[in-house]
This record gives structure tokens, C-alpha cells and sequence, in this order.
């Protein structure tokens, strides 16, 4: 019995200390951005030339990490400063199927959130129009996500720019 109730305390100390976890992945982030150009050629539009990651992205960035730290994202007020187009996504799951996402291997949670990320967009009539428009040759992306253990809730805030090599952005920014 003294076995069982240290244990149970030992793991009732182990929960209260569990925190939240915050993940910026760059290949989760390539991989959003990979499954967008795989769209890309499938509706007969070329693929963007690069990834960007320099100043579009460091916008793109501060849009998720803002994003990630509200409950109700918003567009940010500077699109056509950094880069033409915007897009955002905020995926919550709880209960039952944040369970098993937080239990599956890192790989196979990326590859559920970039799908769910990049199926959003699609479905939406004008984010599939900024994520498919054929004058967009570089584009950016960024994610931030957020496993609680102890609620079962993991969140992803997923940020998409892009520029359009035909118009400049206001201040006349072009990737180099």
C-alpha cells in the first residue's frame, strides 16, 4: 500500500510539472510548403522557385507568433509591404484525437498537420487562389505548434506569404 501511494504521488508530481510544449519546425514548415507545390503542379501551375527565408519569412514569423498567442488570429495589416499574399490556419484538436496525435512519432504529426494545413487552404476558394496563383513564384512559410499534455490539446498556427514576381511589394522588397 505505501508502494502504491508513493507512486501515486511520484506521478501526480510528474503531471503537475508537465508543461506545454512549443515547436518551430523548419522541416514542417518545408513540408507545408512542399505539399502546396505538389498542388501547384497538379493544377498545371509551376512551382515555386524558392523557399523564402529572410525577410518575407521574418514577417511571416512574427504574423504566427502573434497568431499563435491569441485565441482569434488575425491578418496582419502589412500585406503588400513584405510580400503580396497572406494565408492563415489555426488547427485545434482535443480530447480523444490529441491523445493519440501526441502520442504518434514526430514525423507522422508533421505529416497530419501539413495536410490538414494545406487541405484547409484548398478548400477555401480565396486562400486556394493565393496558395495556386501562377505569378506567385516564392513563397514562405511558418509554424508554431502547441502540445498541452495535461488538457490533451495541441494547437498549430500556420502562416503562409508569398510574392508575385509581376508587382512589387510596396516598399519594392524582391528576394535575392
Amino acid at each position: 500500500m505505501k508502494v502504491f501511494c508513493v507512486l501515486v504521488l511520484f506521478m501526480h508530481c510528474i503531471l503537475l510539472n508537465a508543461q506545454a510544449i512549443r515547436i518551430e519546425s523548419e522541416y514542417l514548415d518545408s513540408l507545408v510548403w512542399s505539399k502546396i507545390n505538389r498542388y501547384r503542379k497538379e493544377k498545371g501551375v509551376k512551382p515555386f522557385d524558392f523557399f523564402e527565408d529572410s525577410l518575407m519569412r521574418s514577417f511571416c514569423k512574427r504574423v504566427t507568433v502573434r497568431n499563435a498567442s491569441v485565441s482569434n488570429p488575425v491578418h496582419s495589416d502589412s500585406v503588400g509591404y513584405w510580400s503580396n499574399a497572406e494565408c492563415l490556419y489555426t488547427h485545434i484538436s482535443s480530447g480523444f484525437l490529441a491523445k493519440e496525435l501526441i502520442t504518434e512519432s514526430r514525423n507522422e504529426l508533421y505529416e497530419f498537420l501539413a495536410e490538414k494545413t494545406v487541405q484547409a487552404w484548398i478548400h477555401s476558394p480565396t486562400h486556394e487562389r493565393l496558395i495556386a496563383k501562377a505569378e506567385f513564384n516564392i513563397a514562405t512559410i511558418f509554424t508554431i505548434i502547441q502540445i498541452d499534455p495535461l488538457k490533451e490539446v495541441i494547437r498549430l498556427d500556420a502562416t503562409y506569404h508569398a510574392l508575385d514576381k509581376e508587382h512589387n511589394t510596396f516598399n519594392r522588397y524582391v528576394y535575392r
